[in-house]
């Protein structure tokens, strides 16, 4: 999805956003924005369970953090794309299931004591 699509999906000024740094992200860097404390949806205000640096046209690099709803709104998706990776969780989860191992899908980012634990 285009930056610019995406400013319009989640209705956000993109001169509000804060400055990103101009390098690669690190993970430490995404969960100090996300993790114990998290910023708020640039579009809603609630906590944001997701960050991305995006290169916003006359902007520069800016951090856009989403609560999971509007992470969920402004993913691109496509009917045969969506099929495809439908097909594919199905053979993971029978795959999983053969090793009898439990698995689960995360929703939200580790907390610091799930990260500790593995």
């Amino acid at each position: 999805m285009q930056v610019n699509d995406m400013l319009r999906i989640l209705n956000v000024d993109p001169g509000q956003l804060p400055p990103a740094p101009g390098h690669a992200v690190t993970g430490a860097e995404a969960f100090a924005r996300i993790g114990r404390n998290p910023q708020p949806c640039v579009s809603c205000g609630r906590p944001a369970t997701s960050t991305s640096v995006a290169d916003v046209p006359e902007f520069g690099p800016r951090w856009i953090d989403k609560c999971t709803p509007h992470m969920i709104a402004s993913t691109k998706t496509g009917g045969t794309r969506a099929l495809r990776v439908r097909g594919a969780e199905h053979a993971s989860q029978a795959a999983v299931r053969q090793t009898g191992v439990e698995a689960g899908l995360l929703t939200a980012p580790p907390t610091e004591a799930e990260c500790a634990r593995g």
